[in-house]
């Protein structure tokens, strides 16, 4: 494989990483009873968390590699989301975010027995992380399959093509007799008033 394909492949799964990532931590934040981000904040965090996850996927597929993606992505989700909130309103105000990250400064560990939003978070961490690393070798395999049923054929002519150069040649059509017929009138220049 060249190398371009390689980057390509690269960014085409740090991408997707960044992606899903943030579309389930934001489901998993709603359904723990949080606010729904606006689709412009998950936008802007796709967006953020699409460089640092490109660059820790690396050139294959690994599981701690991808595990590392995603909770780079998850952190900046919630840190885009603590400083625009909900993304409905411009307060800045990170309401359960702000809570549980108080918390945790402040006990030095993290409180998910009692708070459903971490737990929701860790759980679909583990999903994300899980759905992209097998993810990826399911549509491997699969393609495998589809190219063993319909493999590619590449359909040559009978016969090998030959190219004839065909010279365009332009002449411009040359007047055997040009009759001028012209009607010469009587009017002059116009009168002085």
């Amino acid at each position: 494989m060249d190398p371009h394909a390689d980057r390509r492949v690269r960014a085409l799964r740090g991408v997707v990483a960044s992606a899903v990532t943030v579309l389930l931590a934001a489901l998993a934040h709603t359904v723990a009873g949080g606010d729904a981000p606006a689709p412009l904040l998950l936008g802007v965090a796709a967006i953020l968390a699409a460089p640092p996850a490109v660059a820790l996927v690396g050139k294959r597929p690994s599981a701690l590699r991808t595990t590392a993606a995603v909770l780079v992505a998850q952190l900046v989700f919630h840190g885009v989301f603590l400083l625009f909130g909900s993304g409905a309103t411009t307060s800045f105000t990170g309401g359960d975010h702000t809570h549980m990250a108080g918390h945790m400064v402040m006990t030095g560990a993290p409180v998910i027995a009692q708070d459903p939003m971490s737990f929701a978070h860790l759980v679909t961490a583990v999903v994300t992380v899980a759905m992209l690393h097998r993810g990826e070798w399911m549509l491997r395999a699969a393609g495998r399959g589809i190219h063993r049923l319909l493999p590619l054929r590449v359909v040559r002519p009978p016969h090998p093509l030959t190219v004839r150069r065909v010279r365009a040649v332009f002449r411009a059509p040359v007047p055997r007799a040009v009759l001028l017929v012209a009607d010469i009138g009587r009017r002059g220049p116009p009168r002085a008033a």
